[in-house]
């Protein structure tokens, strides 16, 4: 992946997850590190609809600890993948 923030890289991400492509631990670790203050919870009560790009950071750190899960289920891993598709419509809104 080629992102230069934490958002396009969430971006990126989904979408190769979206499109079946693996998404590893290796992937996670390989995150920038610049553009963290655009995505990180600007107070301490915070949801999905205000801070949709961290859910969806939250998301694939949840994705890379669940594909033994995703294996077994196919269900839930469709339902995890619906669930990364509404952080990033949400993200586009914003």
């Amino acid at each position: 992946m080629t992102a230069s923030t934490v958002r396009e890289w969430i971006v990126e991400s989904i979408n190769h997850i979206d499109s079946g492509e693996t998404f590893t631990q290796e992937d996670f670790d390989a995150q920038p590190l610049a553009g963290w203050e655009e995505i990180k919870p600007k107070s301490g009560i915070f949801s999905s609809d205000q801070e949709p790009a961290y859910f969806a950071w939250m998301a694939l750190r949840w994705w890379v600890n669940d594909d033994d899960i995703r294996a077994k289920d196919a269900e839930y891993g469709e339902m995890r993948k619906r669930q990364l598709q509404g952080f990033l419509e949400q993200m586009e809104r914003q």
